[in-house]
């Protein structure tokens, strides 16, 4: 079932046209394809504003809707993608639609086959590609990255018109370059793309060789761009003209580049924050003491009080990695989770010194010595058992 044009705008039935007019202008803001690319949900939300938008602000329409709702518009209107609308009804919207007669986004989103102007200009296609990069250059960036990129660019010959040089398209007499023509279903009125033209608003009569009236040819260009501190693994950057040159002189697509990140040895990434194991000497668990650390930014020196449990966590302030723009300022942290060192092979002396520790935790004699092993290691003071 279709939702209710007021619904959809999040107005009530009485709602006048500058009521109509902020609420459209508030969500084609937030749902443009633009702003929201490769997101199927956005897009059906912003077509169903722009349907809705489109009805309601036509008087006659509005009147026909609130009578009789969605059946009294017919099949053509509201249909999906076979819904047209007079793009007259959208202007003062170009800041964010672009050249709403034919152009920017309607072609595509409504069937109309590609983002064509009414001069026949059409929107290059966006393009995305996967980087590898390590995990260094992940957390504090790279400059000058480089791209060979097989892309669609404007033909040289005819500088992008299509046309052999020293001619020029012809306004096409079928819709006299609108691109799009009127068709007329019951009662109303819809217009629909011009198919003598295909909604460009001219026609080619002499191609031109180098492109066969394209405008533009396959060819692989440098793109050139810096890595922003902080990327992590899907993580997409996009570079806005970089895509695909469009027909006719229309502005190129973006390139989108998706960050695919190297592991690293040492350390397991969460967000911004950085997690590494750190082995420690079972007798510094014990007595505590200073550690010096090797962080991606320098030697710290880390604190280890008295008695430090094995599975203890560490918190090592802004060692970590970097926020992107826009996710707030400075660095995650570093977290050392420690684990007991064991030695895989002791010296005489060692072994000695482990096995009378050994005897003195089970409460078993040292051989007679007063004091014990805890005399041999601290000094007969504080080795004595004696009061």
């Amino acid at each position: 079932m279709k939702r209710d044009y007021y619904e959809v705008l999040g107005l009530s039935r009485e709602a006048g046209t500058d009521e109509l007019k902020k609420a459209y202008r508030k969500l084609a803001m937030e749902l443009h394809p633009d702003r929201n690319p490769g997101n199927k949900a956005a897009e059906e939300q912003f077509k169903e504003a722009a349907e809705a938008y489109s009805v309601l602000s036509d008087p006659e329409k509005r009147k026909v809707y609130d009578q009789f709702g969605h059946a009294g518009l017919g099949a053509g209107n509201g249909g999906g993608q076979q819904f047209q609308f007079d793009p007259n009804q959208f202007a003062g919207f170009e800041d964010i639609l672009g050249n709403i007669f034919g152009g920017g986004l309607f072609g595509d989103i409504f069937g109309g086959g590609g983002r064509r102007r009414g001069n026949g200009e059409e929107r290059g296609s966006d393009l995305q590609y996967t980087l590898k990069i390590s995990f260094r250059d992940a957390v504090f960036g790279k400059d000058a990255v480089e791209l060979s990129i097989p892309r669609l660019e404007g033909c040289g010959t005819c500088q992008g018109s299509g046309c052999e040089p020293g001619t020029k398209a012809e306004t096409c007499p079928g819709c006299r370059g609108a691109g799009q023509v009127a068709v007329r279903q019951g009662p109303f009125q819809m217009l629909t793309t011009c198919p003598r033209c295909e909604g460009r608003g001219r026609i080619i009569s002499k191609p031109c060789r180098e492109c066969r009236g394209e405008g533009r040819i396959h060819r692989k260009s440098k793109v050139s761009f810096k890595v922003p501190a902080g990327v992590d693994r899907g993580s997409r950057l996009r570079i806005q003209n970089q895509g695909e040159a469009g027909r006719s002189g229309g502005r190129p697509g973006d390139l989108y580049v998706v960050f695919d990140v190297e592991p690293d040895a040492r350390y397991e990434r969460d967000g911004v924050d950085l997690h590494q194991t750190l082995e420690v000497q079972w007798p510094l668990l014990v007595i505590g003491g200073m550690l010096e650390v090797e962080t991606l930014y320098g030697k710290e020196n880390v604190k280890l009080t008295a008695g430090t449990p094995a599975d203890h966590k560490i918190r090592v302030a802004n060692a970590g990695v970097p926020r992107l723009q826009g996710h707030g300022h400075g660095r995650g942290d570093l977290w050392l989770h420690v684990r007991v060192a064991v030695p895989k092979s002791l010296d005489s002396e060692q072994r000695q010194l482990v096995e009378r520790l050994r005897r003195s935790f089970a409460g078993e004699p040292l051989d007679g010595e007063e004091g014990g092993f805890l005399s041999k290691v601290f000094g007969p003071e504080k080795g004595s058992k004696k009061k």
